[in-house]
C-alpha cells in the first residue's frame, strides 16, 4: 500500500469517525430531546435529501467514471470547469421545477417546508459532490475527506449550541445541516481554484461533456437510487399505511444502521481508483482476499449489538420499539455493507454499471412486491421489515453470483453461512435472553472462523473446471 493510500484511509478514517460521532449526536440526542413527530420531519428531511440529487441526472456519476483512476495533472481543467458551471444552470432549473411540483402535492405547511430545504440542499449538496467526485476519482480522497470533516465540524458546533439553548424545534437545525454542506462546497472550490483560474470556461465544451458524462454516469445514478429505493420503497409505503410517526420510529432503526454503513461506503470510494489500476489477476487476488476479510469482520456487528441495544434502551426509552426493529434490520446493514465494499466497488471497476443497475432493479421488483404484499394484505410491519431484509439479502447474493463469473471467484458457501447467521441472529434476538443470545451467536462465529480456516475451501473457479 503506497503512501497516497494510506493517506486516503487515514483521512477517510478521520472524516468517518467524526462523522460517527456528529451522526450519535444527532440521532441519540435530539430524539431524546424532541418530540416524536418533530425529530420525524427530521427523519423526513434527510430521507427526502438521499433521492433529490438524482435531479443531476449522473453528470457527477459520469464524471466520477470518466476520469476514475487518472493523475490530477491529467484531467482537462477546462472540460471540468466547463461541466461544473453546466451543472450549476440545468441544476438550478430542475430543482426549482422539482420543487414546485413536490410543494403543489404536498398537504401540509410542514411539509412544504420540508420541500423548499430538500431543494436548497440540493442545489449546494451536487455542486459540491461533483468537485469531491474530481477529487477521489483522482485518488485524492484525502481532500475529500477534510471537506467532510469540516461539513462535521460545523454542524456539530451549532448543534452543540442549539442543544445549550434548549431548542427543539427540527426546523432550526435543517439550515445548519445545509450550511456545512456549504462550508464543504467552498472548501472544494478554493482547493481547485487554481485548476480552474488556469483554464477558460466553454460553454459548447460544457454541454457536450456535461451530456457525455451524463450518458455514462445515468445508469450508475440510476443503479445508486434504485439501491436506495429497495429500502425506500418499504419506508414510503410505512409512511402512506401507517403514518408519520411509525415512519420515524423505522427509519431511526435504519439511522441507527447507517452509522455503519457510511464508513463502509467511504472504504469504497478510496478503494476505486487504486483498483482501477490493477491487472486482472491481482484484481482476482483482490477480490478473494476482500471477501475473506469481510467474512471475518462483519459478524462483529451482530455481537456488538447485544450491549448497544441494552444501552440504547436505556438511554431513549420511548424509542424502545424502534430498537427492537434493529435486530430485524441489523442483516439488512450486513449485507448492504457488503454489497457498498465489494459488489458496487467491483462493478465500477469493471465498467459493468448497466449489470449492477439491472441487479438492483430485480431487487427493487422484489421489494415493492414483498412490501406490497406485507402492508396491504397482512397489514403487518414487521413482516414489511423482514420482507426487506429478504430483498437486501438476495440483491448482495445476487451481485456475488454475477460478479464471480466476471472475475472468476465463486463465494457460493461464504453466502450460504451469512444468511444462516442472520436467520440465526433474528431467532435469538426474538426468542432467547441477551445472554443466552450473545453466547449462541458467539459460538457459530467461532464455528465460521475455523471452517474458513480448516476448510480448504477453492474459490478460484480457473482452479475448480481444470
Amino acid at each position: 500500500m503506497n503512501k497516497e493510500i494510506k493517506k486516503n484511509f487515514l483521512f477517510a478514517f478521520l472524516a468517518q469517525s467524526l462523522s460517527l460521532i456528529v451522526s450519535c449526536a444527532t440521532n441519540l440526542i435530539l430524539p431524546k430531546i424532541m418530540s416524536v413527530a418533530d425529530f420525524s420531519y427530521w427523519q423526513l428531511f434527510i430521507f427526502y435529501s438521499n433521492y433529490i440529487p438524482c435531479l443531476a441526472l449522473g453528470l457527477n456519476d459520469g464524471v466520477y467514471l470518466r476520469y476514475g483512476g487518472k493523475k490530477l495533472d491529467e484531467l482537462n481543467y477546462t472540460a471540468v470547469k466547463s461541466q461544473y458551471y453546466f451543472g450549476i444552470v440545468f441544476q438550478l432549473v430542475l430543482g426549482i421545477l422539482a420543487g414546485l411540483i413536490l410543494t403543489i402535492f404536498s398537504k401540509t405547511s410542514e411539509r412544504r417546508l420540508v420541500i423548499f430545504f430538500v431543494i436548497v440542499y440540493y442545489f449546494i449538496f451536487t455542486l459540491q459532490n461533483y468537485l469531491g467526485y474530481i477529487f477521489q476519482a483522482v485518488n485524492k480522497t484525502n481532500i475529500y475527506s477534510k471537506s467532510i470533516i469540516i461539513q462535521r465540524i460545523i454542524f456539530f458546533g451549532f448543534q452543540i449550541c442549539l442543544l445549550f439553548l434548549s431548542i427543539t424545534y427540527a426546523f432550526i437545525y435543517i439550515p445548519f445541516y445545509i450550511l456545512g454542506v456549504l462550508g464543504a462546497l467552498v472548501y472544494l472550490r478554493v482547493k481547485i481554484n487554481p485548476q480552474f483560474r488556469s483554464s477558460t470556461l466553454n460553454w459548447s465544451i460544457g454541454i457536450n461533456d456535461g451530456v457525455t458524462s451524463m450518458k455514462i454516469g445515468i445508469s450508475l445514478m440510476i443503479a445508486n437510487v434504485c439501491s436506495m429505493l429497495v429500502l425506500g420503497i418499504g419506508r414510503q409505503i410505512i409512511d402512506m399505511r401507517w403514518g408519520l410517526i411509525a415512519f420515524g420510529k423505522v427509519s431511526f432503526s435504519l439511522t441507527l444502521m447507517n452509522f455503519a454503513l457510511t464508513f463502509i461506503m467511504q472504504i469504497g470510494l478510496v478503494l476505486f481508483p487504486a483498483l482501477r489500476r490493477l491487472k486482472q489477476e491481482d484484481l482476482k487476488n483482490t477480490y478473494r482476499k476482500f471477501n475473506i476479510r469481510i467474512f471475518y469482520i462483519l459478524p462483529l456487528m451482530y455481537l456488538a449489538y447485544i450491549p448497544v441495544q441494552y444501552v440504547l434502551k436505556l438511554w431513549l426509552p420511548q424509542y424502545a420499539e424502534s430498537i427492537n426493529y434493529l435486530a430485524i434490520v441489523l442483516p439488512i446493514c450486513y449485507f448492504d455493507s457488503k454489497m457498498d465494499l465489494i459488489g458496487s466497488t467491483f462493478f465500477k471497476v469493471l465498467n459493468k454499471q448497466v449489470t449492477l443497475l439491472r441487479v438492483n432493479l430485480i431487487t427493487i421488483v422484489l421489494s415493492g412486491i414483498l412490501c406490497g404484499i406485507t402492508a396491504y394484505v397482512f397489514n403487518d410491519m414487521n413482516a414489511l421489515i423482514i420482507s426487506l431484509v429478504i430483498a437486501i439479502a438476495f440483491r448482495s447474493i445476487l451481485a456475488d453470483y454475477v460478479l464471480s463469473h466476471f472475475i472468476g471467484i465463486r463465494i457460493t458457501m461464504l453466502d450460504i453461512l451469512d444468511v444462516l447467521m442472520a436467520i440465526l441472529f433474528i431467532e435469538v434476538n426474538y426468542f432467547c435472553n441477551w445472554w443466552t443470545a450473545f453466547l449462541l451467536l458467539l459460538f457459530t462465529y467461532i464455528l465460521r472462523v475455523i471452517w474458513i480456516k480448516k476448510s480448504n475451501y477453492e474459490m478460484d473457479l480457473s482452479k475448480i473446471y481444470e
